[in-house]
C-alpha cells in the first residue's frame, strides 16, 4: 500500500448535512446542514472549473480523479467538528481517496458540471475494513456510517412545506450558504436491509439508501451502479428529481466517536 499525507479539510462552515441530534436544539441546525453534505457549494481557494469538466460534455462521463487534491474536489466541513481526513492511496493496485474520521465528520464534494446535470447512472466503488461498533441508521445520535456516497439535487424550493423551508431559510441565515433542495445518501448500513430507505428524523428532504449491510465484504472492494433517478423517486414519492448538482464522500464518526475508515474509487456519472 502507498500512502501521502492526508488532505485536511480546512473550508469554513458550509453547507454539509448530517443526521441531526434532537438533544441540543442550537445544534440541529448545524447537523442538518452536515446530513446534505456534498450538496452544496462552499468557497474555495482554488479558482476556474474542475479539470474533468470539460471532458465530460464529450464523453458523457463525469468521473472525478482518485485523489482528494485533485481540483476537481474540495471539502466542506463544519467549524467546531474534527475533520475526517481524505488522503490519497492504494489498495490491490487501485488509487482511490481514503477516509480516516477519529470522532469526525467532514464531506468530499465533486460539483457536476451542468453537461451532465441530467445524467442518471451512478458508479462508484469503495473498500470498509470494518464498520462502525453500535451504529445504527435508524436510530437518532447512532447514525454514523463507515462509508456514504451522496448525490444532491436542485429544485422548486417554493414547491416544499413551511417546515423544511424555514428550516432552510434558518440554515442559510447561519450557515450563508444555500443547502440543497434534496439529496440521497447512499450508506453502508450495520443493521438495515439493502435497499432500506431511512429518512433523516429531522429533515424530509434528506433519505438514505442502504446499498450494503452487514459484514459479508468488509475489507474488499465493492462496487455499485445506481439509477439514481429511479432512486429519487423511490425515496421522495411524487416528486420527480431536478438537476444534479454534487457528488460526495462522506466517513463520520462524530455521533458515536471512535475511528472508522474507508476507501473510495472509481466515482463516475453517465
Amino acid at each position: 500500500m502507498n500512502e501521502t499525507s492526508p488532505v485536511q479539510s480546512t473550508a469554513p462552515v458550509g453547507p454539509v448535512l448530517r443526521a441531526l441530534r434532537p438533544r441540543a436544539p442550537c445544534l440541529l441546525l448545524v447537523a442538518l446542514t452536515l446530513t446534505l453534505a456534498g450538496c452544496a457549494q462552499i468557497p474555495r481557494s482554488d479558482v476556474g472549473a474542475p479539470t474533468v469538466a470539460s471532458s465530460a460534455t464529450a464523453t458523457g462521463v463525469f468521473a472525478p480523479p482518485n485523489d482528494p487534491a485533485d481540483s476537481a474536489w474540495h471539502p466542506v466541513n463544519i467549524r467546531f467538528k474534527t475533520p475526517t481526513e481524505y488522503s490519497l492511496r492504494e489498495i490491490d493496485g487501485r488509487r482511490c481517496i481514503r477516509a480516516v474520521a477519529n470522532a469526525a465528520w467532514s464531506f468530499w464534494v465533486a460539483d457536476v458540471p451542468a453537461a451532465m446535470a441530467k445524467a442518471s447512472r451512478l458508479s462508484w466503488s469503495w473498500n470498509v475494513p470494518a464498520l462502525i461498533a453500535d451504529a445504527d441508521n435508524l436510530v437518532p445520535g447512532k447514525d454514523d456510517a463507515p462509508a456514504r456516497v451522496v448525490v444532491a439535487f436542485k429544485g422548486d424550493r417554493t414547491k416544499l412545506d413551511a417546515a423544511d423551508r424555514s428550516t432552510m431559510s434558518l440554515a442559510k441565515a447561519l450557515g450563508g450558504v444555500e443547502l440543497p433542495f434534496a439529496a440521497i445518501q447512499y450508506i453502508w448500513e450495520g443493521k438495515a436491509a439493502p435497499e432500506t430507505i431511512v429518512p433523516n428524523g429531522n429533515t424530509s428532504r434528506i433519505q438514505k439508501l442502504v446499498v450494503k449491510s452487514g459484514t459479508n465484504g468488509l475489507a474488499t472492494w465493492q462496487s455499485f451502479t445506481r439509477d439514481v433517478r429511479a432512486d429519487f423517486r423511490r425515496a421522495f414519492p411524487g416528486e420527480e428529481p431536478g438537476d444534479i448538482e454534487s457528488v460526495g464522500l462522506m466517513t463520520d464518526t462524530d455521533g458515536l466517536g471512535g475511528k472508522a475508515e474507508a476507501c473510495y474509487s472509481d466515482i463516475e456519472l453517465r
